[in-house]
């Protein structure tokens, strides 16, 4: 035999010399019976003494003779009759295959055996190599997964989804329904208040959460694919994610990344679930708690969760000998930032989740220190208004988008509404006062030097920017709205403050109060009343809304701090009064537009078509501004004709604008 051929012979595994078949006696019958014909088969090919007997009286202590010198068993069963086999095999220091039948079994994914009978028989029956831990949940073995009370997606449901990673259609078919049957759930979800010791620890860490999956390996499911790394069924310890949400957004978030997210490796763990990876944990509770291994129901006050330190020599898959070993250092691995430890964060979430999560005391003191800074007049305050206010004018008489959005980005007047918002919330007379004084001096500043500026240039055009700002709807009171929505969330968050700039555009507070101040300038009672009234609705309605945003991120008790919302949304109800009347004349114009410019008005004999119409309502009727185009020039008889039948079909009286183009075609 040459070098090459010996080596092969070398590498080739060995099959065992003698070995124990402990067959299934009860259920699966056929199954069972045929894979003992091909285990005899094959043990009569390569030479395997095989004694055959009863799982159940074998185990049970009844054991022939000639069984005892064997130091190898295979076991033909389902997954309960395995768990027993190695669970005795593990104290009896045996090898063992794995022959598992039956249609509900999971052994096969579990332990990557082959799907062919034939490759896992020869599996079975040749000599142990790798030596794994065995996972054990208050005494009784774990072969996959152990699931403690309420873990949607990361339970077998989650492993069925992973099957169907590939079948794009099936995969999204069956999340919607699995995110369906949890959302349905979503408001009766109860924290369990627990004690957690973990490893070593001496003391246990009070916390709550809404379930706990603990994992040896991580075959086919999505709890094993969340993390971001691979486990291992080698490094004498187990993994434990526990899903302990703060708040239902926060769950939905979980919800969302184990349907349609989860199995993605590398990614960053939802907020809602921390992790450990430890030797030993400890779960207690005052009430009973619902737990699950293998799908198997239990219950019990303590859990205990230990790992056997690759204590039982099977044959498996070939992907567990690549696992990594035993780390020598022995540390654990604690991922524990978004688990609730805090007193106070559990008594917000022991009776039910709220809807955001609530602010603990730390977060407010943090907070309100950043809103009375934000709240005072200092130097850059006055620079940056005083800045804004003559970069916003001079954008608007110049009708430049660019440098008005430049005006926005620089105005600091954001800050202190914010800051009125949480005072009128808080009810807090002092947070008030400076931020009601800082909102004042930046109106003034910006006011004086806008009506300064339009006064003093020799200029009196009504440029598209301004006339743009001169009728505002309830359009513009919804930017405002979430605007002030947006601004509070920014404050509160501090990783989304850089997202503050693109606020202060979509609000766009300068604009407004430059047109007022060119108003003032120019002494134009219509672009004073139409601009004021753009201000006082981005004014109020950047106050209610975050007020009402600082309330639900739990920044006060809602029935405390509810009547601090009182006079804001009396303001902006108000000011919704001529906004409602400024919108009904927009839909109207919108409409009367379409409608005319969908239309060739027969006029006599003289067929006319209308294009590019602009309507403005006015108290007085509506104004259209269009191009006429006919066959003929239109005479003024056939223009009174098209405008008493305008007047006729919209109902109002009419005043027409035109201009002659060319001939109609």
């Amino acid at each position: 035999m040459s070098e090459a051929g010996a080596g092969k012979a070398e590498q080739a595994p060995r099959c065992v010399a003698d070995a124990v078949l402990l067959y299934q006696s009860e259920g699966a019958e056929e199954a069972v019976e045929a894979a003992r014909e091909q285990a005899r088969a094959f043990a009569a090919e390569h030479g395997i003494q095989l004694y055959e007997c009863s799982a159940k009286r074998f185990l049970d202590g009844e054991r022939p003779d000639e069984c005892e010198g064997a130091r190898h068993w295979v076991v033909v069963g389902e997954d309960r009759m395995i768990r027993r086999a190695m669970d005795a095999a593990e104290s009896e220091g045996v090898g063992l295959g794995l022959l598992p039948v039956g249609k509900l079994t999971q052994t096969r994914d579990f332990y990557d055996l082959p799907a062919d009978a034939a490759e896992r028989l020869a599996l079975a029956l040749r000599e142990p190599e790798v030596a794994l831990d065995v996972l054990r949940c208050n005494g009784d073995i774990v072969l996959g997964q152990a699931t403690i009370g309420d873990v949607p997606f990361l339970d077998r449901r989650g492993q069925a989804l992973v099957r169907l990673q590939k079948q794009f259609w099936r995969r999204w078919a069956m999340a919607l329904s699995l995110f369906w049957t949890a959302l349905k759930r979503l408001f009766v979800i109860h924290p369990a208040l627990i004690r957690l010791q973990l490893g070593k620890e001496e003391k246990a860490r009070q916390t709550a959460v809404t379930g706990i999956v603990l994992l040896e390996n991580d075959v086919g499911f999505v709890a094993g694919r969340m993390l971001g790394e691979t486990l291992s069924a080698r490094d004498g310890r187990v993994a434990a994610l526990l899903l302990a949400p703060t708040s239902i957004v926060r769950y939905l978030g979980f919800l969302l990344r184990a349907a349609f997210g989860g199995t993605a490796t590398g990614a960053r763990m939802p907020r809602a679930l921390s992790y450990v990876r430890t030797e030993r944990l400890v779960i207690e509770s005052d009430t009973e708690l619902d737990y699950r291994i293998d799908g198997l129901r239990h219950s019990d006050k303590r859990i205990e969760v230990t790992v056997h330190a690759q204590s039982l020599s099977m044959n498996v898959g070939a992907r567990f000998a690549d696992m990594a070993g035993i780390d020598d250092k022995g540390k654990d691995t604690l991922r524990l930032a978004n688990l609730p430890e805090n007193e106070s964060r559990l008594a917000m979430i022991r009776k039910r989740l709220p809807l955001f999560t609530h602010a603990l005391e730390e977060d407010f003191k943090d907070l309100f220190l950043l809103l009375k800074e934000s709240a005072r007049i200092g130097p850059d305050y006055i620079t940056l208004s005083l800045l804004a206010a003559l970069i916003g004018t001079l954008g608007l008489l110049l009708d430049s988008a660019a440098v008005i959005i430049g005006a926005m980005v620089l105005a600091p007047l954001m800050a202190p509404i914010i800051c009125l918002s949480m005072a009128a919330l808080r009810r807090d007379l002092a947070l008030l006062k400076q931020s009601s004084v800082a909102i004042a001096a930046g109106i003034g500043l910006s006011l004086l030097v806008s009506a300064a500026l339009a006064f003093l240039l020799p200029v009196r055009m009504m440029t598209p920017e301004i006339a743009a700002r001169l009728a505002p709807s309830l359009l513009d009171l919804g930017v405002a709205v979430f605007s002030g929505v947006a601004g509070a969330y920014a404050y509160a968050r501090e990783s989304v403050m850089k997202s503050l700039p693109g606020v202060a555009i979509a609000v766009a507070l300068v604009p407004p109060l430059a047109v007022l101040g060119i108003g003032l300038g120019w002494g134009d009672l219509a672009i004073i009343g139409g601009a004021g009234l753009l201000f006082a609705t981005n004014l109020a309605g950047i106050a209610l809304a975050g007020a009402a945003t600082f309330m639900v991120l739990g920044y006060g008790p809602v029935k405390r701090t509810s009547r601090g919302l009182l006079w804001p949304a009396v303001v902006v109800l108000l000011i919704a009064i001529p906004l409602g009347a400024s919108f009904l004349r927009m839909q109207f114009a919108w409409k009367a537009e379409r409608h005319i410019a969908e239309r060739v008005f027969q006029i006599g004999d003289q067929a006319i078509r209308m294009a590019r119409p602009e309507i403005s309502v006015t108290p007085d009727g509506v104004r259209i501004k269009a191009d006429i185009y006919a066959a003929e020039d239109v005479s003024t008889a056939q223009l009174r004709a098209l405008r008493d039948r305008l007047a006729e079909e919209l109902e109002r009286e009419v005043v027409l604008d035109v201009s002659r183009r060319s001939l109609f075609r």
